[in-house]
C-alpha cells in the first residue's frame, strides 16, 4: 500500500473504519486516503486526524474513536459509554480478549482518557471541500455548523444541497424559490411559478384577436377594448333591443345606420313608449312598497313603546323612603324582579335614597344584580350585557326633560365572577352606581313629582342569546 501523505491527510467514505492498512480511491480522483487517519462517532460525525489514531483510542466493540470510554478493570481495555449495555447485555465478556465482566464493580467511566482523546488533533471533516481549519477534537463540533464548506440544504426548501460558501449564489441566481418581480404587473412572484403568473397576469400584454392596428394591450384591458374600441370587433347594431338584428365589424356600422334612418327612427319611438309604459307599472309597485314600509315602521315603533325597556319601576312615597334611609331605619330598597327578554336573564334593580357607604348624604346610590332564574341553564354566563339606568325627569314638556342615565358595561373578568357570574344562591352581589346623582340635584328638577319617583331599566339586546 502506498504511503499516506502525512502532511496532508485524507480519507475514503468507503475506507473500512478502524481497520490499519485499508484504503479505497475517492470517487472522481487519483488520491487514496490511509483509514488510520478517519473515524466516526455513533452519531456518524466524521473526523479526520492529523496523525494516525492509535488503536488504543478505538472503542472494542463498534471500533469507532471512543465517545464517553469506560475501561475493563480486569483486562483494561475501553469501549464507548454507549457501547457498553450491548457488551453486558447476554454474557459480559471483552470483545478482545473474552474476560469476564462485572457489572457491578469492574467497569469505571475514564474522563481523563476522554479528555486525552478531546485533545487530538484534527482536521475539519470538510477539508477535502477546502476547509483549512485545524484544532484539537473537542472543537470541531462548534466549528461545524459554522464552517463554510459545510453541506446545507437551501433555507427556501427547493431541495437543493450545496456548500454553504455557495449559499447568497444560490439564492442570487439558482434557486426555484428564488422571488422575483414580474416585469408587466410589478407582483413579487417565486421564480419556478412565473410562467404559470404570466397565464393569468392582468398586466400581461396580448395582440388583439381581431389583429387591428392598436398593437398589444394589457390583459385587463382586452375587455374594454373589444367592446368599446375594436374597429374589427363584430357588434349589433345600436338598436338591437328595439328589434333591429343587424351585425357588422364597429367600422361598418355607421354606415349601416345612415342607410335606413327612417326604420331605426320608428324602432326608437317604438322603444320609448314601450319604456314609459313599463316606467308607469314600477312607479304604482313603487308606491305600494312605501306604504308597506310605512305600516312596517309604525309597527316597530308600536313594538318599541311597549317593549323598549326591561322595567319602568314606579317608586312611590319617596320622602317616606328617604327619610328611613336617613334615620337608617331601612337604607335599600328593591325593585320588582324583571327578565331581560322573555326568557332571559332575572334581575332586580336596588336604590339608596340617601346614598350607599362613601356616597351616603351626598349622592344617590342606584345598583342592579342578577338573581337566579328558571332559564339560567340555557343562558351564556358570565353575564356580559351592557346596562343602562335612568332616572327620569317628570317635566310636563317631554321635550324639555333632563334624564340622568348611567351605563354600566360588565368587565367579565374573574374577579367579577361574584358579581357576573351564575347565581348560587337567590341572588348576586349588586353592582352599579353609588355615586349615581347628587342628592341636592335630586330635587332640583322635576325627578320626584306628588311623591313619586320614576327610574327606568334598559338591556341591550343586541348581543342577547335568541332562545
Amino acid at each position: 500500500m502506498p504511503p499516506s501523505r502525512r502532511g496532508s491527510p485524507s480519507f475514503s467514505r468507503g475506507g473500512s473504519i478502524g481497520s490499519r492498512g485499508s484504503s479505497s480511491l475517492s470517487s472522481g480522483s487519483t488520491n487514496y486516503y490511509d483509514s488510520s487517519f478517519f473515524a466516526r462517532d455513533k452519531n456518524e460525525l466524521e473526523y479526520i486526524f492529523v496523525k494516525p489514531l492509535d488503536k488504543k483510542f478505538e472503542c472494542t466493540l463498534c471500533h469507532n474513536v471512543l465517545r464517553y470510554p469506560v475501561q475493563f478493570e480486569e483486562c483494561g481495555h475501553r469501549c464507548c459509554a454507549s457501547c457498553l449495555p450491548e457488551i453486558l447485555r447476554v454474557a459480559p465478556r471483552c470483545p478482545v480478549d473474552q474476560k469476564s465482566i462485572d457489572r457491578n464493580r469492574q467497569v469505571n467511566v475514564d474522563k481523563r482518557f476522554q479528555e486525552e482523546i478531546d485533545q487530538l488533533e484534527v482536521k475539519c471533516s470538510n477539508c477535502m471541500r477546502g476547509c483549512l481549519w485545524r484544532d484539537q477534537l473537542k472543537q470541531l463540533k462548534g466549528h461545524l455548523p459554522d464552517c463554510q464548506y459545510h453541506l446545507i440544504s437551501c433555507p427556501k426548501k427547493c431541495g437543493a444541497k450545496f456548500e454553504k460558501v455557495f449559499l447568497k449564489r444560490h439564492l442570487l441566481d439558482d434557486c426555484g424559490k428564488k422571488e422575483t418581480k414580474c416585469d408587466f404587473c410589478e407582483e413579487t412572484i417565486l421564480q419556478d411559478d412565473e410562467y404559470e403568473h404570466l397565464q393569468v397576469c392582468c398586466r400581461f400584454a396580448l395582440p388583439c384577436p381581431n389583429e387591428c392596428k392598436i398593437g398589444e394591450i394589457p390583459r385587463e384591458e382586452m375587455g374594454d377594448h373589444l367592446v368599446y374600441e375594436c374597429v374589427e370587433q363584430e357588434i349589433p347594431c345600436p338598436f338591437y333591443e328595439s328589434g333591429c338584428e343587424y351585425k357588422s365589424e364597429r367600422k361598418c356600422m355607421q354606415i349601416h345606420i345612415s342607410d335606413d334612418p327612417i326604420q331605426h327612427l320608428g324602432l326608437a319611438c317604438d322603444t320609448i313608449v314601450r319604456q314609459k309604459r313599463e316606467l308607469e307599472i314600477q312607479a304604482r309597485e313603487i308606491h305600494t312598497l312605501q306604504e308597506k314600509i310605512k305600516t312596517l315602521r309604525n309597527d316597530v315603533d308600536n313594538i318599541g313603546k311597549l317593549y323598549g325597556s326591561q322595567l319602568l319601576w314606579r317608586i312611590d312615597a319617596w320622602a317616606e323612603k328617604v327619610q328611613e334611609a336617613t334615620l337608617g331605619k331601612k337604607q335599600t330598597f328593591f325593585s320588582p324582579p324583571f327578565l331581560t327578554a322573555r326568557h332571559g336573564y332575572k334581575m332586580v334593580m336596588t336604590i339608596c335614597p340617601y346614598g350607599d357607604g362613601k356616597a351616603r348624604g351626598k349622592f344617590l346610590s342606584v345598583f342592579i344584580c342578577v338573581c337566579r332564574g328558571e332559564f339560567d341553564a340555557l343562558l351564556s354566563w358570565p353575564f356580559n350585557l351592557d346596562v343602562s339606568i335612568t332616572l327620569i325627569d317628570q317635566c310636563q314638556d317631554p321635550a324639555a326633560r333632563r334624564n340622568t342615565t348611567f351605563t354600566i358595561k360588565p368587565n367579565t373578568c374573574k374577579d367579577n365572577k361574584v358579581f357576573l357570574g351564575r347565581p348560587v344562591g337567590e341572588r348576586n352581589a349588586s353592582f352599579g352606581a353609588q355615586r349615581f346623582l347628587e342628592l341636592e340635584k335630586v330635587n332640583s328638577l322635576d325627578y320626584v313629582r306628588d311623591n313619586v319617583v320614576f327610574i327606568k331599566c334598559s338591556i341591550d339586546s343586541q348581543d342577547m342569546l335568541f332562545l
